[in-house]
């Protein structure tokens, strides 16, 4: 119904030494094709949002694999999960096979707001909302008075009575159409950064404005509505449903090194909190082919993971948000990966010619140009079964051809990317956005490369609960 909007969020920079001073010496299953994005609000210069999954492949190397972990590394809550929240149903959304929203509504765990509010001829209805520790889930009704197609350009969480937006990443429904006398149901899914916790007390803002194909990919357009809605969360309910699990674990691929910092359950999703040290020669993105397996009733569930906050480009923390079935009880709840998302550094250069509209460099040979019009220049690759597939994400910093630092278009969109998915072939044809401020650049460009597919391979789990 709708796909995740680039967003980004400020660097995380915090001190990898208190893993370092222990060790002194120092990305997704192939059917979740769009595994892995991050987002962006504050300093957005320096994250990137980007898509991930994993494909099955050959790495021709000896790898070894450690799991370290320090004494009390694995810290079982002291009473089980309460099974029932105190809320009705929410009806009339299509949760689909959504894990942690069907599990979560079937709990009692929708938090019912049923708020509207109407400008013009536009009215949103807030209908419903589920939080966990760092993430929440908007569920909303968009009704379309006007005589034209509509479009929900942002949706926007900001301090109660502040214009101050909040450090968090949404993926919302920008460029769907939304048709005259149209009412259309969605929802939004939100991320908080690494220890921001959603507010008490918010405000959601809706801007929605004439659906056009000049402005579809852009997060604001001409003659748009801003309405906003005032939230309170139970906070007491998320608090009751929420258990934090200190993990302390480093794992270990040749020299190359991810530490597990703590776990967070949720029923709106279990979050994964780790750092990559900047210690690393290889360019190290995440885990690949990562999920959580739970065990329920005897029966093996598997919890993917749809986004994460990647780390900078030297490193640093970062955070996965997966799946939650938490509310059922769960008998152990296991981390699996296949090993590292990791390449070269030197070779995470991208250099384009919008002049001669091709790719000078590039890590390989799968990155095409595709178009420069209007100041957008976009790039284009395939998502295939017969490769690794992993972080494609571009720094919104570049240089011209004149040695000269130049930042994205944040106002026309900055950075953002597309799908086209082939049922027959198994092929994603994924279009990256890249929109510049106007004027005129001395060629070539020179842009760097966050995260590129790249795997070291070697299987691992970790025990969770």
């Amino acid at each position: 119904m709708y796909e995740k909007e680039e967003r980004m969020l400020n660097e995380m920079n915090r001190d990898a030494g208190i893993y370092t001073a222990v060790v002194s010496d120092e990305a997704l299953d192939a059917a979740v094709r769009s595994g892995m994005r991050r987002g962006r609000r504050m300093q957005r210069s320096r994250k990137r949002i980007a898509a991930y999954s994993a494909m099955i492949a050959t790495v021709a190397a000896a790898m070894l694999f450690v799991v370290w972990g320090g004494d009390g590394g694995i810290v079982e809550p002291k009473e089980q999960m309460a099974a029932q929240g105190p809320y009705p149903p929410l009806t009339g959304f299509d949760l689909g096979e959504n894990i942690t929203l069907n599990t979560a509504n079937q709990h009692g765990m929708i938090q019912p707001v049923n708020q509207s509010v109407t400008r013009g001829d536009y009215t949103v209805t807030l209908n419903g909302i589920l939080v966990g520790s760092q993430q929440m889930e908007v569920f909303y009704t968009i009704q379309n008075d006007a005589e034209y197609h509509a479009d929900l350009k942002r949706v926007e969480m900001k301090r109660k009575g502040s214009s101050q937006s909040l450090p968090y990443s949404i993926g919302s429904s920008g460029g769907t159409r939304i048709k005259p006398g149209q009412t259309f149901r969605t929802r939004s899914d939100i991320h908080m950064g690494e220890n921001q916790a959603v507010p008490e007390e918010m405000t959601l803002s809706f801007s929605i404005a004439p659906y056009s194909t000049n402005t579809v990919h852009q997060s604001s357009a001409e003659g748009e509505q801003v309405l906003d809605i005032d939230v309170s969360v139970d906070m007491e309910t998320v608090q009751k449903f929420t258990r934090t699990i200190p993990l302390n674990k480093m794992l270990q691929i040749e020299s190359q090194r991810f530490y597990l910092k703590e776990a967070v359950l949720s029923p709106a999703g279990i979050v994964l909190k780790a750092n990559i040290p900047s210690s690393n020669t290889m360019k190290v993105s995440g885990l690949w082919d990562v999920y959580l397996e739970t065990v329920v009733n005897g029966k093996q569930v598997r919890l993917n993971s749809d986004s994460a906050f990647l780390p900078g480009a030297g490193g640093g923390d970062m955070t996965y948000f997966f799946d939650s079935n938490i509310l059922e009880n769960p008998k152990s709840i296991t981390l699996k990966a296949s090993g590292f998302q990791a390449v070269d550094p030197s070779e995470m250069k991208l250099v384009i010619d919008t002049d001669k509209k091709e790719i000078l460099r590039a890590p390989d040979g799968d990155l095409r140009f595709g178009a420069y019009t209007g100041h957008t220049l976009t790039v284009e690759y395939e998502e295939r079964a017969d490769r690794h597939m992993g972080s494609v994400s571009i720094e919104p910093e570049f240089v011209d051809g004149e040695g000269k630092k130049h930042t994205i278009n944040e106002d026309a969109g900055g950075l953002s990317s597309s799908s086209r998915s082939s049922s027959d072939t198994g092929i994603s044809l994924i279009t990256q956005y890249i929109h510049l401020k106007p004027g005129d650049y001395p060629q070539p460009l020179t842009f760097t490369l966050s995260s590129y597919p790249g795997v070291m391979e070697q299987a691992f789990e970790v025990p969770i609960r």
